[in-house]
């Protein structure tokens, strides 16, 4: 990565601390250009939230090449299992920045991930979000995305699956013998 790009990053980073910064980087024409966005998690010291609205701003300079964010006070720096499904949803490349270490890593979308043996994040990497990925997988297929960071299944109100396959197209078989 270009140096004028890491001393943007490192400056935004810089600044942000003791929370986590995050930006993009887009390229517009022959040039890229980093562009510092703002945190809107409830806990910007543990995780971060990229505003919505300052991600689509960016869109506009140009093409979206990569989501980055910083990891304060870290003893590694590893994208955590919540980075690696963030990044493959959104389909472009990711870079993280220790700090105030400096240390930066890259990582990419992973598009076909293991189906057995993956590990269980509410709302992220769950159970509909498996049988989302076996569809993409096997037959080319993509369904709505049903999943929420809530354990919805506690107040028996709702169930996110049985309230939603229908919609999906799927339908019920009964079996007589």
């Amino acid at each position: 990565m270009r140096e004028k790009l890491m001393a943007a990053i490192r400056e935004h980073v810089a600044a942000e601390y003791p929370k986590e910064a995050c930006g993009v980087i887009v390229q517009a024409a022959a040039a890229q250009t980093y562009i510092p966005c703002r945190n809107t998690s409830d806990k910007p010291t543990e995780h971060f939230t990229l505003a919505p609205e300052d991600y689509l701003s960016a869109e506009t300079q140009g093409d979206v090449l990569m989501i980055v964010h910083s990891h304060p006070d870290v003893a590694t720096l590893v994208p955590s299992e919540m980075d690696r499904i963030q990044c493959d949803h959104s389909g472009v490349e990711w870079g993280i920045m220790s700090w105030p270490d400096g240390d930066f890593c890259t990582f990419s979308p992973r598009e076909d991930r293991d189906l057995v043996g993956r590990r269980w994040v509410l709302g992220h990497a769950d159970c509909w979000t498996l049988i989302m990925d076996y569809y993409r997988q096997m037959h080319g297929l993509t369904l709505n995305n049903w999943s929420v960071d809530y354990e919805w299944w506690l107040d028996g109100k709702e169930n996110r699956y049985d309230d939603n396959w229908q919609a999906e197209g799927f339908i019920e078989i009964v079996v007589v013998e």
